[in-house]
């Protein structure tokens, strides 16, 4: 069921809005940052990952955007979910990835390389959060428009963001010694497996 904000969120969502205006050069960098992570080949995306003040712009825009996304998954009705529930949920998988990837690199010794891995994927999602926005605005726009087409615009976002993070992130971790197993592995268990644990809960309740 589609649930427009209440003021409450209206608010947090100005005081978001007005924290990304505030930091406009960033903006277009990470924006910038993000398109070179689906350029065609790796050297756009390796230059993206190499340059200090895009890496951050990137980091920083991605989570000024979750509470957008999140009201995003609840104005088209993804999530079932109250506003802050749904932005409690996105947090804690971020921050459950944050804690993948530190352990990630302690355990396997290349710190580095998985550093790159998570900043590939904050570049991969900037895009597709950024234009995920298209269909809450359709909702505003037009009340009944049809439930199926905003939520396959999302899925095609979300999985055309998966497939770039997951084809330019084996080539990283590839070139940095790291065995395929250990990609898939990675891919499935630590990535996959809680990204549907999180959509269950928010398109169910539990």
């Amino acid at each position: 069921m589609r649930t427009l904000p209440d003021s409450y969120v209206l608010v947090f969502l100005l005081a978001a809005g007005a924290a990304l205006l505030m930091n406009y050069s960033r903006l277009l960098a990470a924006i910038r940052g993000s398109f070179a992570c689906y350029k065609h080949g790796n050297a756009a995306a390796l230059e993206m990952l190499g340059n200090t003040y895009v890496v951050d712009s990137v980091r920083l825009v991605f989570l000024l955007l979750l509470p957008f996304y999140a009201m995003t998954l609840v104005v088209t009705g993804v999530s079932s979910a109250g506003y802050f529930v749904t932005l409690a949920a996105l947090a804690a998988l971020w921050l459950l990835r944050k804690l993948v990837y530190w352990l990630l690199g302690w355990l396997g010794s290349r710190p580095g390389e998985i550093r790159s891995l998570e900043r590939l994927g904050y570049g991969v999602a900037v895009l597709a959060m950024l234009l995920s926005m298209l269909s809450a605005i359709l909702v505003w726009l037009v009340p009944a428009c049809p439930g199926i087409l905003l939520w396959a615009w999302l899925g095609i976002l979300a999985v055309t963001a998966f497939l770039f993070y997951a084809v330019k992130g084996y080539s990283l971790i590839f070139s940095s010694g790291f065995s395929r197993f250990f990609w898939v592995l990675y891919l499935c268990g630590l990535e996959i497996l809680p990204i549907c644990v999180v959509v269950n809960f928010l398109m169910n309740g539990n």
